[in-house]
């Protein structure tokens, strides 16, 4: 059993099929960003950085720095996010690093607001984080949190075979009672 929730959760996906022809307008990238920024955080601290990644000779060195696997698909995406942060601003409580989190929700809203405005927008864990911070020119001692790939919707058959199976495949969830427990473990 599933219950109903707001639709534009229900929509979101992380799809591969990029159009890597039409390009993400500014004013777009912009409406994303700030739907990250309005992102909640401990404490008000609001850690995230982003990096834009749009032009062609930046593209490629980021892409570079992507894993194999992300390569076959991501390299499409005209566009690509990098949420960053410096773990030392970080509000601290018992040992637990709290702008990770935070730039978790900061990646969801905007995540949503990709989903609201049609587009492909998918976070990646697959990429080489000294060689990124390298191509980015990263400062010291920010993180990369998230790289995320951004696009319109593309062809289908322009995936590799077994992608387009990924694609295609049923979004499947753990049952709630498999994730959930009530008044303790």
């Amino acid at each position: 059993m599933s219950l109903e929730i707001h639709p534009l959760l229900a929509q979101r996906r992380s799809p591969r099929a990029i159009d890597p022809n039409r390009p993400v307008p500014r004013e777009v990238t912009h409406r994303l960003l700030e739907a990250a920024r309005w992102a909640p955080s401990s404490g008000n601290s609001q850690p995230w950085r982003f990096v834009v990644i749009d032009a062609p000779e930046a593209l490629a060195r980021a892409r570079e720095a992507l894993h194999p696997g992300n390569q076959r698909w991501a390299n499409r995406a005209p566009l690509l996010l990098l949420i960053c942060a410096n773990p030392q601003e970080d509000g601290d409580i018992n040992g637990q690093p709290l702008y990770l989190f935070d730039c978790g929700l900061a990646a969801e809203n905007l995540l949503l607001q990709g989903t609201a405005e049609g587009l492909v927008v998918h976070p990646m864990a697959g990429w080489d984080e000294v060689a990124m911070r390298a191509a980015m020119n990263v400062p010291e001692p920010y993180r990369i949190v998230v790289v995320i790939a951004v696009g319109y919707p593309g062809r289908l058959e322009d995936l590799p075979e077994d992608l387009q199976k990924r694609e295609t495949a049923p979004r499947a969830r753990k049952p709630l009672v498999e994730l959930t427990h009530y008044n303790g473990w």
